[in-house]
């Protein structure tokens, strides 16, 4: 007679085994381990029904060994794949790596669902979905990266119970906690129809798992007019701000590659631990509201916009802002590779401020971030040429003025024009959030507050510039001079009837050509200051001035007498 071939598990040795009745499950009540096993062994093709136990486990009897119980379930795994090799886990060690990664994932988001269905109440049901989908959502990604028609293996028997259990909190409940999971949810869907796998997933464990593990008093369960609406406590990060019905009541979680901290005890005698606990409910609710359907994608990064800005300036103007002492030859090696740079790291950012988005495509946004930094480097010699009629304005327009060069290295105002035309380029090509940081970048090295959305026309000049302020929607003309603590605002906002403004509507001035504005004048509202005009200091003007004219506040008078 022939002995089985054996095989090896850790360091004992274990043989092959032909019979299924040498193979025995142990389930205990409602246990995900068992259940894992039992879809193991169902795409091993050795489906055995479970038999009730205290206490989970699979037990083989062996030539070698009178019985054999494993109880820890990524060992379970492991054995079954070597009694049936290269069904359970790949050979590849890349991607082994990361089926193991999954069942880590998988073994916390179960301790994550089990805080769901704990919970109590609605705050607690909210943050704890949150933790929740942030596992899960990671899942998903790992499952994207397979094709849908991929071989069923380790990574569906992992996921199957959890997804499960989600899609029964979904149909009973409408927790809505699947919503987005198409990949996973999918391939739940096939490991169902697996031969065996109805013994341990089937109608009695439904019923079991919903009358055993969801309370009456579980607020997962609750009608949802009878959840408390806890939102307006936390202010206008509490506020829904609902995209569209497909995504209104889902909640989520900002997605992190490791699992969260345990929060600090907010009964414990460290009052930080509760300030901390407190920030971290906050910060929760904020990002759900803010990216309901998700996971909370990163931000762009506001000191590598500053650098790409102070590197882009360096590129237009390296004898001023390049490195020190480079000669002609060098300062076109400096340049190409600062454009190289630039180019790559501007894509980058540009594809983080798209991922906001709340439909975005990441194929997309980063083709679309990559086109775009190619055409912003070709309108930097235009936005150049452009900003050397602010500097000879300059040069023109102030008897103080020495050189080009110093106004080109000393001028706030000039500083101020260069960092908004570079900023007015990106905001045009529809990057508002990378415009806005270069812009308050400038405000604080200048004290000159220009919205990258305003138009400014060629040979401006905005002389000592401290608090002058221009709004998102005007419109300076050619040739425009200003001077400090100047405001072209706006004079009253519209709004929508319901309390919310209405954004993007022209409401700053349009400043003709020629125009020359005074010392703190306030000009509001969407008039027309006609080419030519000249408003006075200290003037507050609401209203339309026609070319040419002279505006100024009333003259002072001197009384002498007592």
């Amino acid at each position: 007679m022939t002995m089985p071939e054996p095989y090896g598990v850790g360091n004992s040795r274990i043989t092959a085994l032909a019979p299924q009745n040498d193979m025995q499950l142990i389930a205990a009540p409602d246990c995900v381990t068992a259940e894992r096993a039992a879809i193991a062994l169902a795409l091993c093709g050795r489906p055995v029904r479970p038999v009730a136990g205290p206490q989970t486990g699979l037990r083989l009897a062996s030539p070698f060994r009178k019985e054999l119980v494993i109880q820890e379930p990524l060992a379970i795994l492991t054995l079954l794949d070597e009694l049936c090799p290269g069904t359970l886990f790949s050979a590849n060690p890349v991607e082994r790596a990361g089926q193991h990664k999954l069942t880590g994932l998988a073994l916390l988001a179960d301790q994550r669902l089990a805080e769901v269905i704990a919970a109590r109440n609605p705050r607690d049901l909210d943050i704890a979905i949150h933790l929740l989908r942030d596992g899960v959502l990671l899942i998903e990604q790992c499952f994207r990266q397979r094709s849908p028609a991929s071989r069923l293996d380790v990574r569906d028997a992992v996921a199957a119970p959890l997804i499960w259990r989600m899609m029964m909190l979904d149909r009973h409940c409408q927790a809505h906690l699947c919503l987005g999971l198409e990949r996973v949810t999918a391939n739940t869907a096939r490991i169902l129809q697996l031969n065996g796998v109805a013994d341990v997933l089937g109608k009695a464990a439904e019923a079991r798992f919903l009358d055993h593990h969801l309370p009456h008093d579980a607020a997962i369960g609750l009608p949802a007019d009878q959840r408390i609406d806890w939102s307006p406590a936390l202010g206008p990060a509490g506020r829904p701000q609902h995209l569209n019905d497909r995504t209104r009541r889902l909640t989520v979680v900002p997605a992190s590659p490791t699992s969260s901290p345990k929060p600090a005890d907010p009964a414990g005698d460290d009052p930080l631990g509760a300030v901390t606990e407190k920030l971290r409910l906050i910060r929760l609710t904020s990002q759900q509201r803010r990216y309901p359907g998700r996971a909370t994608p990163r931000l762009p990064s506001r000191p590598a916009v500053i650098r790409l800005l102070a590197d882009t300036i360096g590129a237009l103007y390296p004898r001023h802002y390049g490195p020190e002492g480079m000669d002609a030859q060098a300062a076109e090696l400096f340049i190409t590779q600062t454009l190289q740079s630039v180019r790559q790291r501007l894509a980058d950012q540009l594809e983080l401020e798209w991922l906001l988005q709340p439909d975005a495509d990441p194929a997309e946004c980063r083709q679309r971030a990559q086109a775009t930094a190619a055409r912003f480097l070709a309108g930097l010699p235009q936005i150049r040429d452009l900003h050397d009629t602010d500097i000879n304005a300059a040069f023109q327009g102030d008897p103080s003025a020495k050189s080009l060069d110093e106004i080109i290295l000393c001028f706030p105002g000039i500083a101020a024009i260069l960092r908004h035309r570079l900023a007015h380029s990106l905001y045009g090509f529809g990057a508002p959030m990378l415009a806005r940081i270069m812009a308050g970048h400038s405000h604080s090295l200048s004290g000159i507050d220009i919205h990258p959305g305003a138009r400014i026309g060629p040979a401006c000049f905005i002389d000592h510039g401290t608090g002058v302020v221009i709004g998102e929607t005007a419109v300076l003309g050619r040739n425009v001079r200003i001077y400090q603590q100047v405001t072209l605002g706006a004079k009253r906002f519209e709004s929508d009837g319901e309390g919310g403004l209405v954004k993007g509507q022209p409401r700053h001035p349009l400043v003709g050509d020629d125009v020359v504005i005074y010392a703190g004048a306030t000009i509001l509202g969407r008039i027309e200051i006609g080419k030519g005009a000249t408003i006075g200091g200290g003037v507050w003007l609401t209203e339309p001035v026609p070319p040419g004219a002279v505006v100024t506040q009333a003259r002072a008078s001197l009384n002498t007498s007592g």
